[in-house]
């Protein structure tokens, strides 16, 4: 059972569910990338330990990558924004939607090439926390904005 499952209000419902987008995986990419670089080529001056923390920085990254993808989620709800990362130390966002100032969205160039941002979510009294790697990041600020309109339209 994931966080938002176990954190529902009694009659809330789950509108909108994600994961992080896969761009989260980047770094292991340049690792092994500097790894299979390293050990296909000749190198004289450099010794076979600097291979050797080249590869147990990849097998480290990924292992991050992989902890932080699956122990990552971001829901929308018929109540609220439930934002929730780490597996150890956990760090987490719980917002009514009737508390919401403002979402704020982040893309880069790679960003928008490959379909994820930055999302920050802006409550009354100032906080802003941001969540990265969101895919889609227009759709899940949509859905959040979409819902507090219902939300308003049912208290009206």
């Amino acid at each position: 059972m994931s966080y938002v499952q176990k954190t529902l209000l009694p009659e809330e419902k789950i509108i909108y569910h994600t994961k992080p987008h896969y761009a989260i995986f980047y770094p292991v990419f340049l690792w092994l990338a500097a790894t299979i670089w390293f050990f296909s080529s000749d190198h004289i001056i450099l010794s076979p330990f600097f291979g050797n923390m080249l590869l147990l920085g990849s097998v480290f990254s990924c292992v991050s990558s992989l902890i932080n993808y699956y122990c990552s989620e971001y829901a929308i709800t018929s109540k609220r924004v439930i934002m929730k990362i780490g597996f150890i130390r956990r760090k987490s966002l719980e917002i009514f939607l009737d508390r919401i100032e403002g979402i704020y969205v982040d893309q880069g160039i790679f960003g928008r090439i490959l379909g994820f941002g930055t999302v920050s979510v802006g409550g009354i009294g100032g906080t802003k926390d941001p969540f990265f790697y969101i895919p889609d990041p227009i759709k899940f600020r949509n859905a959040v904005q979409h819902q507090i309109a219902c939300e308003n339209s049912r208290l009206t």
